[in-house]
C-alpha cells in the first residue's frame, strides 16, 4: 500500500470527517501498544512519530518495488504480492475482532471500488513506475487529492473552497516545473502518464468509499476489496509469474518483496489509523505530502537517482500546493476579499 499502491485516505476531501468517525470502530491491536506507551511518549509527540513511520515506510515502499521489479515482470510482482498480502489483510480483521458481513446492495459499488483502488490501479501504477523514476511515481502519485476535488466538486457532493482550488493549481503549475516545462527540455514520459491515470483512480477509490464507511470498518473495506482487487490481477500477473524463475532471486527481489507486503498495510495502517484518530484526517493527511520526499532521498543511496535543479524547485512547489489545498481548504478567498473590502464604519 504501496501507498503508494495501497490505498490510502490521505487529504481526501470527500470523507474525510467520516473516515476519522468510522475509524473509531477498528481496534487494531497498535492500539493497545500505543496506550503503555502514553506514560513515557507525550500523546502528542506519539502521534506525530507514528505517522512519521507511517510515511516513511510508504516512500521507501515506492523505492524498494522500483528496485525490485527491475528484475522481475511488474505484473508478476504484483500477482505474488497480493496473493500474500491479502490473508494478511483478513487477519488484520480477525485481529481486531471485526466480522465481515456483504450486503446484496453493496457488491456493485465494492467491485467498483475494489477495481478503482486495486484491480485497475495496480495496473497503471506497477507500469508506470516501471516507466519512470520512483521519485517522480511518488510526486505524481501524491496529486490524488487534487483529482477528488475535481470529482467531488463536479458530482455537486460537497461545495469546494477557492483555498483548495489555489493549492491545486499551485501543485499543477510545480507538476508542469518538475517536467521541465519552463526549462525548454519537457520529460513527461508514459510512467508519468501512467501514474497521473493511477492518481485519478485512487480519487475514484476516495469518492466511492466514502459511500461504503457508514458500513464497512476501514479494515474490513480494505479486506473486502482487497480481495476482489486480487481476482482482477490475477489473470494477467499469474501467466507473467509463470513465465518468471523466480528460484533464482535473491535478496534484490525477495527482501523488497517482503517489505511491500508486510508494511503498507499491515505496519502501517493501524498507526494511520490510530493517528487519524487523534488530531484528524485532515492534518494527519498533512503528513502524507512527505512521503515523495522520503522517496525522493532514499532513490538516491538505493536506484543511484540524481536530480536536475527545475526537478526540485518543480516538487518543492508541488507540494506547497498540495499542503496549501490541504491546509487552506475551510477559507473562501472571495469571502475573505469581500471582509476586507466592507466599509469601516460597519
Amino acid at each position: 500500500m504501496c501507498e503508494e499502491d495501497v490505498p490510502r485516505p490521505i487529504a481526501a476531501p470527500l470523507e474525510a470527517e467520516t473516515y476519522a468517525a468510522v475509524v473509531q470502530k477498528s481496534k487494531p491491536g497498535v492500539l493497545h501498544s500505543a496506550s503503555k506507551l502514553r506514560h513515557i511518549v507525550p500523546p502528542r509527540l506519539l502521534v506525530y512519530l507514528g505517522l512519521i513511520y507511517v510515511v516513511a515506510c510508504w516512500g521507501l515502499n515506492v523505492v524498494l518495488v522500483k528496485s525490485a521489479i527491475a528484475h522481475l515482470d511488474p505484473l508478476a510482482f504484483t500477482a505474488l504480492r497480493f496473493l500474500a498480502m491479502t490473508p494478511l489483510a483478513f487477519v488484520l480483521v480477525y485481529a481486531s475482532g471485526e466480522r465481515i458481513r456483504i450486503q446484496r446492495r453493496d457488491i456493485l459499488p465494492l467491485v467498483l471500488c475494489a477495481a478503482f483502488g486495486y484491480g485497475a490501479y495496480q495496473y497503471v501504477w506497477i507500469i508506470g513506475l516501471a516507466n519512470t523514476s520512483a521519485f517522480a511515481s511518488s510526486l505524481l502519485g501524491a496529486t490524488a487529492p487534487i483529482f477528488t476535488l475535481a470529482f467531488v466538486a463536479i458530482a455537486g457532493h460537497e461545495k469546494i473552497r477557492s483555498g483548495r482550488w489555489i493549492g491545486a493549481g499551485l501543485a499543477l503549475l510545480g507538476i508542469a516545473i518538475f517536467e521541465g516545462a519552463f526549462a525548454g527540455h519537457a520529460t513527461f514520459r508514459i510512467g508519468d502518464a501512467l501514474t497521473v491515470v493511477s492518481s485519478i483512480l485512487f480519487a475514484a477509490y476516495n469518492v466511492s468509499t466514502s459511500r461504503l464507511l457508514d458500513r464497512y470498518s476501514p479494515i474490513v473495506l480494505v479486506a473486502i476489496t482487497m480481495t476482489i482487487g486480487m481476482l482482477m490481477i490475477l489473470p494477467v500477473g499469474i501467466p507473467r509469474l509463470l513465465h518468471s524463475d523466480i528460484t533464482h532471486f535473491g535478496w534484490e527481489v525477495w527482501g523488497p518483496f517482503a517489505f511491500a507486503v508486510v508494511f503498507p498495510i499491515v505496519l502501517t495502517w493501524p498507526v494511520w489509523n490510530y493517528g487519524i484518530g487523534q488530531i484528524g484526517a485532515a492534518r494527519a493527511g498533512l503528513f502524507g505530502f512527505l512521503v515523495p520526499i522520503v522517496a525522493g532521498f532514499a532513490s538516491i543511496p538505493i536506484l543511484g537517482t540524481s536530480f536536475q535543479p527545475h526537478q526540485l524547485v518543480g516538487a518543492a512547489v508541488c507540494i506547497a500546493g498540495m499542503m496549501i489545498a490541504s491546509a487552506l481548504g475551510k477559507f473562501s478567498v472571495t469571502a475573505i476579499w469581500a471582509e476586507r473590502s466592507l466599509p469601516l464604519e460597519r
